[in-house]
């Protein structure tokens, strides 16, 4: 018994210092600027050879209820923009089912080699919503030195909790626009993956 305590207990420790010390797995800055706001690099992990993550989240947020957050997912496939996206479409479609928040759209690059989903998400308890979220994914293929094609999303998203949610959705139908001007002007970061 005291053998799996102390197992479970440097799990959790370990747990604890990843989370306080993320690992840099793309080469990307630990800091990123958004809409005039900085993130710093919060979690990252990489579930398996072909799919890296990292989380960024503004100072003095934390992942139960944070408001702003960027993600960069990297997928070391070739597969096209396009398919990407599609299969995200089809996500939110089947959502639509049990989520009556759930609305998108998807606008593509004038030279075609990108796209743009925004969509909102809703989260409820007791028929009363609970969470509300603005995504904006930015989908574009890469090359990766040695390692050959790649897909990188670069995410923005933005939550409403609770009793503001009325105020969220106030605030989104006069941001919205300029949410999408800055992803689509902002730079992706470059990506450089070492073994991490």
């Amino acid at each position: 018994m005291n053998k799996l305590l102390t197992t479970l207990f440097v799990l959790f420790v370990s747990l604890a210092s990843m989370a306080q010390n993320p690992i840099d797995r793309l080469g990307v800055k630990e800091n990123l600027e958004f809409n005039k706001t900085d993130y710093k690099l919060s979690w990252s992990a990489k579930p398996n050879e072909n799919y890296l993550i990292q989380e960024y989240l503004p100072k003095g947020e934390n992942f139960d209820s944070f408001n702003q957050m960027l993600t960069i997912h990297l997928f070391i496939t070739d597969i096209n923009t396009e398919s990407a996206v599609n299969q995200k479409v089809n996500e939110l479609i089947k959502r639509k089912n049990t989520d009556p928040i759930c609305n998108y759209q998807v606008t593509k690059s004038p030279d075609g080699k990108e796209y743009l989903v925004d969509f909102l998400l809703g989260e409820s308890k007791d028929s009363l919503m609970t969470v509300v979220e603005f995504n904006l994914y930015r989908y574009k293929q890469i090359e990766i030195p040695k390692r050959g094609k790649a897909l990188i999303v670069y995410a923005y998203s933005k939550r409403g909790y609770g009793d503001g949610i009325t105020a969220f959705f106030k605030a989104l139908d006069n941001d919205r626009i300029s949410y999408l001007k800055e992803m689509i002007s902002t730079n992706i970061p470059t990506v450089t993956i070492e073994n991490k």
